[in-house]
């Protein structure tokens, strides 16, 4: 039987590295950044202050996100509960 390059054991990365991804994004924070809607002629993006360098990135969407620094934020809006 042959494999194809599609098959995931050719996709598989190295055990050591898989476990080490996991143990680092366990002891990180979770860092929220609470998101300004920005109308472009197109489409609604988001602003947000970077929790870690401070400076302005913006987004098109909400959710899990990798600045161009960076930085690993959860971009989301506060829930209107809190106070």
């Amino acid at each position: 039987m042959t494999q194809n390059s599609n098959d995931p054991e050719m996709l598989e990365t190295p055990r050591g590295r898989v476990s080490e991804a996991v143990v680092a994004e366990s002891t990180v924070p979770q860092l929220i950044a609470r998101p300004v809607p920005v109308q472009t002629s197109g489409r609604t993006e988001f602003a947000a202050r970077c929790p870690q360098c401070r400076d302005w990135h913006r987004h098109i969407g909400l959710g899990e996100k990798e600045a161009p620094c960076g930085a690993h934020y959860r971009l989301e809006f506060a829930s209107r509960g809190a106070a």
